[in-house]
């Protein structure tokens, strides 16, 4: 027979187990809240996907580049739900340069080699929040690139609307890697990362200060004033 003591506590020990679990999520589970900031680590190896729910009905993605020559990956976030035939993603309007290697690349891209892009330890990107800012975020965008296209009273309500946009602020940086070198006549390639990342959700940075487009006109603020 069992002592009842050390059966008490073996009893105790169970009933604690999935509450002990609970606190120690595994790797990749959603954080237990929406945080205004939220930190993890990860590792990913080549031609891998890796993703983390990061609160805020999002998630948080390293997506393998689509073209061979280019080994390495991509950062994206992008809504958990997707609606529509187009995945909607929310970094790429938010972090310029834009058609241009930026910081969002962790790749051989662009003219960059495998080894440059693993050397670039730190990589400092922005995101929109929801899918009605992307879509407000393309048109600022789109306007700032092609400002012919754009009459001036729309590039006041444009600017108006890059203000008023808040930005995230994400960090991802690099703690090992690892890059193969290629075969004769073949790129090297980024094999392994072992990197952490820090997504802030309120670091009170706008559209307009990411572009920095020209200051509004004073029809267009008291425009805003009156409108919001």
């Amino acid at each position: 027979m069992v002592p009842r003591p050390f059966a008490l506590a073996v009893a105790c020990a169970l009933a604690l187990a999935p509450a002990i679990y609970a606190q120690s999520p595994p790797h990749g589970s959603a954080p237990a809240s929406d945080a205004s900031e939220v930190k993890f680590s990860g590792e990913v190896v080549a031609g891998q996907t890796f993703e983390r729910e990061i609160g805020h009905d999002l998630l948080f993605r390293l997506r393998p580049v689509a073209d061979e020559t280019a080994g390495g990956w991509i950062i994206e976030i992008s809504p958990k739900e997707q609606s529509g035939d187009e995945p909607i993603e929310f970094t790429a309007i938010a972090t310029p340069p834009y058609h241009f290697y930026n910081q969002r690349y962790v790749a051989s891209a662009y003219g960059y080699s495998a080894h440059e892009a693993a050397a670039i330890t730190l990589r400092t990107f922005y995101f929109v929040q929801s899918v009605a800012d992307e879509h407000a975020a393309n048109e600022v965008v789109n306007a700032a690139l092609y400002p012919a296209t754009v009459s001036d009273q729309e590039k006041d309500r444009i600017a108006f609307e890059s203000g008023r946009l808040q930005l995230g602020r994400g960090q991802l940086r690099i703690l090992r890697s690892r890059v193969v070198n290629g075969k004769p006549g073949e790129a090297d390639s980024i094999a392994w990362l072992r990197f952490e990342v820090v997504l802030s959700f309120s670091p009170r940075i706008t559209l307009q200060q990411i572009l920095a487009p020209k200051p509004l006109s004073e029809d267009a603020r008291q425009s805003g004033a009156t409108n919001h």
